[in-house]
């Protein structure tokens, strides 16, 4: 029984960049995910993903470029003020200008720095580096 997709799917992420795996599949799919993939992609963190329609909720295939050290979902989803966003990367990130926060706003999924340079707020989701 899976109580949470999204811890899942990054602790599978996290598990097949420690054991040297290329390609990764994700099951089940959420918007969420697909967002959170599309940020991991656009900072360098992931090669491509794809998504694969199976009729029983999809599958994304990932496939990896071996730079990810740790990746985690962020539990219990803190609500996080714009002007805390440093102290929340002083938690989660091991250097200030190492990693990323990925973000849920009011205007989509961002990175922190996007959220600080837009000051916006959210929820903190996930962390990589």
């Amino acid at each position: 029984m899976r109580l949470d997709p999204i811890v899942d799917a990054l602790s599978a992420i996290k598990n097949a960049e420690m054991v040297g795996k290329n390609i990764i599949y994700l099951s089940p799919v959420s918007k969420l995910l697909k967002n959170i993939l599309k940020i991991l992609k656009e900072n360098g963190y992931i090669k491509e993903y794809e998504y694969i329609e199976n009729h029983r909720g999809g599958v994304m295939k990932v496939i990896l470029k071996g730079k990810i050290h740790n990746i985690g979902a962020i539990k219990p989803r803190f609500p996080v003020k714009w002007k805390e966003i440093e102290l929340w990367e002083r938690k989660f990130l091991p250097s200030y200008t190492m990693g990323l926060l990925i973000i849920s706003t009011p205007k989509g999924l961002m990175t922190h720095e996007e959220a600080k340079k837009n000051r916006i707020g959210g929820r903190l989701i996930a962390y990589v580096y």
